[in-house]
């Protein structure tokens, strides 16, 4: 029995934890750069070049984006869950829109494995599965490295079987 197929048997599994902070540093950016956009806008307004309440919204969306840096990874880490099982791969994701979805594996024709920089950074990929149906495609993100191969290789020896039907 595969590592893959053990964690099967124990029901629904969680993102590796790096892909917290991985999302924590991306929201950090975003933040900054929001930040530093809303410093120009209030200098600009200080400067009596645009109306002050350009100055209170750029503040706020400049706080909203601080906050969702801190807490918006979090949640989103704890609301991510995936199964492999029988008949394909599961997913349950979001804080504010609920998303769940399925991918049977008689739909799926390739599994690609993406890592980009940061990913690299943490050790971590991303599958890419793509299905007949553009509908039913999806992605499943954080996983460990050296965990992706063999969940790819479980998804694609399901699918594999589900071929001789």
């Amino acid at each position: 029995m595969s590592a893959v197929a053990a964690d099967r048997d124990v029901g629904p599994q969680r993102l590796s934890p790096r892909v917290r902070t991985l999302w924590h540093v991306v929201g950090a950016g975003v933040a900054a750069v929001v930040v530093l956009v809303a410093a120009i806008l209030g200098a600009i307004v200080a400067a009596g070049g645009l109306p002050g309440a350009v100055a209170v919204v750029a503040a706020v969306v400049a706080a909203g984006s601080v906050v969702g840096a801190a807490v918006g990874p979090r949640l989103a880490y704890t609301r991510w869950r995936w199964t492999l099982t029988d008949e394909g791969l599961e997913l349950s994701h979001g804080v504010v829109v609920r998303v769940e979805s399925a991918i049977p594996t008689f739909r799926v024709q390739q599994i690609d494995v993406r890592q980009g920089p940061l990913e690299r950074a943490f050790d971590l990929v991303s599958l890419k599965i793509t299905t007949a149906s553009a509908f039913s495609d999806g992605t499943l993100p954080g996983i460990d490295a050296d965990r992706a191969e063999a969940v790819r290789r479980e998804l694609l020896g399901r699918v594999a079987a589900d071929d001789g039907v």
